[in-house]
């Protein structure tokens, strides 16, 4: 039997393929979507904050438990100093559908300049899905 797969909403890094490769995460479809009422900071590595007529866009991926585990373990709160723990939140894809997804949100990060190439690792998905060319300037602006 399958392992069983949840939703979950990318909305950083994680968006990346290579990244997701890196961690030993098997290439598969992904779907563009969006939350609103959150706003995308990159400081020093991404996360969302509340903001009532925010929007971020991100994907909509199906992971299993140990892939959760794996990208949301031990490894991302060494890397960052941070853990983020999940919560449950609406997400629209690009169809106009409303699906719930799991989304990783770090509430106590230090606040902290970008690297440059990390946000590349952002931007080029965010291209790649094509994202709204202000969204797309957003992120670019977090470049240091």
């Amino acid at each position: 039997m399958a392992d069983r797969k949840l939703q979950v909403f990318f909305y950083g890094g994680y968006m990346n393929m290579k990244v997701l490769e890196d961690a030993g995460i098997k290439k598969r479809a992904f779907a563009p979507a969006s939350i609103n009422g959150y706003e995308l900071v990159i400081q020093p590595y991404a996360n969302i904050v509340e903001a009532g007529d925010g929007v971020v866009y991100g994907i909509l991926a199906n992971m299993t438990h140990a892939e959760l585990a794996t990208l949301y373990g031990d490894n991302i709160n060494k890397l960052t100093g941070t853990a983020y723990l999940p919560e449950a939140m609406l997400v629209f894809t690009r169809g106009g559908k409303i699906a719930p997804a799991i989304v990783y949100i770090a509430d106590d990060m230090t606040p902290g300049k970008a690297d440059n190439d990390y946000v590349d690792s952002i931007l080029k998905p965010a291209e790649a899905y094509g994202f709204p060319a202000w969204y797309r300037e957003k992120i670019t602006a977090f470049k240091s």
